[in-house]
């Protein structure tokens, strides 16, 4: 299933994402299987680590849309694809209201690891 019109924007710059202040930036290195686009497997992996289904549910809305984590950055040649998650996208600790270390890990790592 080809996400990437919904979770892949390369006009999105890393500078102006920093400066922003709104996103988690991280970096992986991913090898998609023989035959499948990178593109299309990076904006895959966006979707699962972030609010990403297999169909279009009927509650998409725009809040939805605006946590959705976005692939900024695609390089086949290193493996290199990087994704910017939303701050509003992680949990945050009922008490201080900080951001939570293990929404963080959840969603940067433990989703996507399934994948196959």
């Amino acid at each position: 299933m080809d996400q990437s019109n919904r979770y892949a924007d390369l006009g999105l710059k890393e500078d102006e994402l920093i400066s922003a202040g709104k996103h988690i930036l991280v970096a992986y290195k991913m090898k998609p299987k023989a035959g499948y686009d990178y593109l299309q497997a990076a904006a895959h992996f966006a979707a699962e680590s972030s609010t990403g289904t297999n169909v279009e549910v009927c509650t998409t809305d725009d809040f939805t849309r605006g946590v959705d984590a976005l692939v900024y950055l695609i390089d086949e040649a290193s493996e290199e694809m990087r994704i910017a998650y939303p701050l509003d996208l992680f949990d945050r600790n009922v008490s201080d209201g900080r951001m939570m270390i293990v929404s963080f890990l959840t969603l940067v790592i433990g989703n996507n690891q399934g994948m196959g």
